[in-house]
């Protein structure tokens, strides 16, 4: 069963990912409001068929996993989409702040629905998925009704006539290559959370805290925890506090403080340094993580946004896979050896985004000099 469930896993993300590539390429075509209507009743079709494949009339395993898969296909359809409608109606001035509801909005939802998945997912599948598929039905009226079509028909450049030929000019693009790999290497450290970093708590950490014994599961839980509720407390009055410091020292101390977090959950054993990494990667990630999103909308180009977001889309995926490698190796290496590899993964990572930065700190010179002349 594990395996048949890996392989359902695998198959699922293979097909959000193409499904995200080819809806990035003809979004950049033939507009995005007819595909994100076209992929939200695939969400709803496929959530009623789960709900109908868990009801009390009908159990039916085999449609509930082609139902997952469906919903996987529309979702992977959706995500580059909804990016590229965000950058068509923002100005640059707007998108940190956008960026930083958008994170915000994003936890608070997956929190909400892991809470409702976790109460009603064993016994009450069937109410789960219809209140689900009834959310979805709402997403899909307010898409039809209420969401305009935000591409307007500015392209100055003749596109690739093939989405092969889209690609590959996306990938000889050095700008979004450096954006890439930034990202790879600093999303490749969340990774980390749930797979080398959980199993080490669990074989290594036992301890007391506030008087009370608890376990390495106590602990990575804790951390979890710490990283939701602070997420969700704090994100949009934090984001706008440090609204008017510098994208530079933004993204520096977030990424300092992010890596710091993680370099120490990799080798640590006591609970309030633990606590306290907790803390530091979450603010960190609060600091970085809209201004990577700025980054990204500042160096594609209109003609080809969605196309651009959906290749954006696979750096979840190889960091997702170096996730996975890092469980492999820490079996292999003691944890302050792993401690270091997660400060070297993410300087570089820190490294890679200060390029971009010192590329369009020196665009916006040259463009003042031309206004100026």
């Amino acid at each position: 069963m594990p395996n048949g469930q890996g392989c359902l896993l695998t198959v699922n993300i293979i097909a959000s990912m193409l499904a995200g590539l080819g809806a990035g390429y003809w979004s950049d075509r033939i507009g995005r409001k007819k595909l994100m209507i076209l992929a939200q009743s695939l969400q709803v079709f496929s959530l009623f068929w789960l709900a109908a494949a868990n009801s009390p009339w009908m159990n039916s395993v085999t449609l509930t996993c082609l139902m997952f898969l469906l919903s996987s296909i529309s979702s992977g359809i959706t995500a580059p989409i909804a990016g590229a409608m965000i950058v068509d109606v923002s100005s640059e001035q707007e998108r940190h702040y956008i960026y930083g509801l958008q994170y915000w909005t994003t936890n608070a939802a997956i929190t909400f629905g892991a809470l409702l998945g976790g109460l009603l997912f064993e016994s009450f599948r069937f109410l789960l998925f219809s209140l689900v598929c009834m959310e979805s039905i709402a997403t899909l009226l307010i898409l039809i009704f209420f969401i305009h079509e935000t591409m307007e028909n500015r392209h100055d450049t003749v596109l690739p006539q093939n989405a092969l030929n889209t690609y590959k000019s996306i990938v000889y693009d050095k700008r979004f290559m450096v954006f890439f790999t930034a990202t790879v290497l600093a999303v490749s450290l969340e990774f980390q959370l749930d797979k080398y970093i959980a199993v080490r708590l669990k074989n290594e950490f036992a301890g007391e805290l506030l008087g009370f014994h608890i376990s390495g599961l106590h602990m990575f839980s804790l951390v979890m925890i710490i990283n939701t509720v602070l997420v969700v407390l704090i994100a949009i009055p934090f984001g706008k506090c440090i609204s008017r410091l510098s994208s530079r020292t933004i993204i520096t101390t977030g990424m300092m403080l992010y890596t710091a977090g993680f370099v120490v959950l990799a080798f640590s054993n006591w609970a309030w340094l633990l606590i306290t990494s907790a803390v530091l990667l979450t603010i960190g990630e609060l600091m970085y993580a809209p201004v990577r999103q700025v980054l990204l909308a500042g160096i594609i180009p209109d003609s080809n946004r969605a196309a651009y977001l959906a290749a954006d889309g696979l750096s979840y995926n190889i960091a997702a896979l170096l996730g996975s490698i890092g469980l492999t190796v820490g079996a292999l290496l003691p944890s302050y050896v792993m401690a270091g590899l997660y400060l070297t993964t993410g300087l570089g990572a820190l490294y890679f985004f200060r390029i971009l930065l010192r590329a369009r700190a020196s665009r916006q010179q040259n463009h003042s000099y031309a206004d100026a002349s």
